[in-house]
């Protein structure tokens, strides 16, 4: 667990959560495109955006049980080869349908990537490491959110959105190779008292999982919901290119970069991850007030103040998945980890639509992003009922 090779399985498995980031977020930034250019409703658009995260929420579960039973390497291989054909699928697709079953197979292939990290986490690292390397490891997740919204609607202004869009298979093809070769064949799973039938069960009949589970879908559906109208939304209101409104909101996500690992820190030298929790949480159910009512009013600089100040404070909602594998012992850490996991993308997964309907009912976003604030401070109030785990602490289930 001390050896200093653990950080090169961190980097390699930063590596591959940076794909998982810049496909998620690549679309965002191309939905004026497809409502401008050929005639998609927004309520479309989030149905194309979300359709990432049908088969994401519905994989994590079994690639929980799966990362538990066979080990993160092969669990991790087999998902990026996935990705890699779900982008050049999505860049070729030539109908609305050929472009859902495109994102759903992006979705498939990032949802075996988190899961079996976390688990390496908790097998390669010390229990007072693991705030701020699931920090570290989030902030992969913040650089290619980031590289998504940035470079995609760049590359699409010279090149168009297909080949813009299937150029984002090629660091996936190199994040495979990484993990051919750095990723050990030999750890990570068929461990003594690893996943069997009765996982699961365990896990789903552990009370302290379903107050987290409940934070995390509330807290994450307003967050995704918030992100993927980003880019729109300031095109509208503040008359922006697209590539400069992708721009703006990479703002939050590079700030991530940095409140990511801070959090993981505090959360550490604290001994307590909660309250680091709940001042993110309220951070970004402020966030989504701020956007929906001040967003016409604050101009460019202002909205990238805002967008700056969001990614700075938001850090501590990465916490829960930390607190999710302490919760266990660690033969059962992918299983949990799946488990809170496919919570948060259930949210994802419905958020997007329902907003997208409302942006097309009222012809603006306000209230679209009213109710993302909305889910977020149900998710603060929520999260005040989850049981503190303590920074490396293995709590019983109860």
């Amino acid at each position: 667990m001390t050896s200093a090779y653990r950080w090169a399985i961190l980097a390699v498995a930063m590596a591959a959560f940076i794909q998982t980031h810049l496909h998620r977020m690549a679309f965002a930034p191309l939905i004026p495109t497809f409502v401008d250019d050929l005639g998609l409703t927004y309520a479309a658009t989030g149905t194309i955006q979300t359709a990432y995260f049908w088969t994401y929420t519905a994989a994590q579960i079994p690639i929980g049980i799966l990362a538990d039973r066979w080990g993160s390497r092969r669990v991790m291989l087999a998902s990026m080869a996935v990705l890699v054909a779900g982008a050049l699928a999505f860049a070729a697709s030539g109908s609305y349908l050929e472009s859902i079953g495109a994102r759903m197979l992006v979705g498939l292939g990032a949802a075996a990537v988190w899961v079996p990290s976390m688990r390496l986490v908790m097998e390669w690292f010390p229990p007072h490491e693991r705030g701020r390397v699931t920090g570290l490891l989030s902030a992969g997740g913040g650089a290619g959110g980031t590289l998504g919204l940035i470079l995609v609607p760049w590359l699409a202004t010279v090149w168009g959105w297909r080949w813009a869009y299937g150029a984002s298979a090629v660091p996936a093809l190199a994040s495979l190779v990484l993990l051919a070769l750095l990723l050990p064949a030999g750890r990570g799973g068929g461990a003594p008292g690893g996943a069997g039938p009765g996982s699961l069960r365990r896990v789903l009949a552990t009370r302290a999982v379903w107050p987290l589970n409940l934070t995390v879908l509330l807290s994450y559906g307003g967050w995704f919901g918030f992100l993927t109208f980003l880019p729109a939304f300031l095109v509208t209101s503040l008359d922006v290119s697209r590539a400069q409104a992708g721009l703006l909101t990479s703002l939050i996500t590079a700030g991530t970069i940095v409140s990511w690992p801070v959090a993981g820190f505090l959360s550490d030298r604290l001994g307590r991850r909660k309250p680091v929790f709940l001042v993110s949480q309220a951070a970004s159910a402020l966030a989504c007030l701020v956007f929906a009512v001040g967003l016409p009013h604050l101009g460019v600089g202002g909205a990238a103040a805002a967008a700056v100040a969001t990614g700075l404070l938001v850090g501590g909602m990465i916490t829960p998945f930390t607190m999710i594998v302490e919760l266990f012992p660690p033969a059962l850490a992918g299983t949990a980890a799946g488990v809170t996991n496919a919570a948060s993308f259930v949210g994802g997964m419905i958020v997007p639509i329902v907003l997208g309907r409302i942006v097309d009912l009222t012809g603006g976003f306000t209230a679209a992003y009213l109710l993302a604030g909305a889910l977020q401070g149900l998710a603060l109030l929520s999260a005040l009922f989850v049981r503190e785990t303590g920074a490396g602490r293995y709590t019983a289930p109860r």
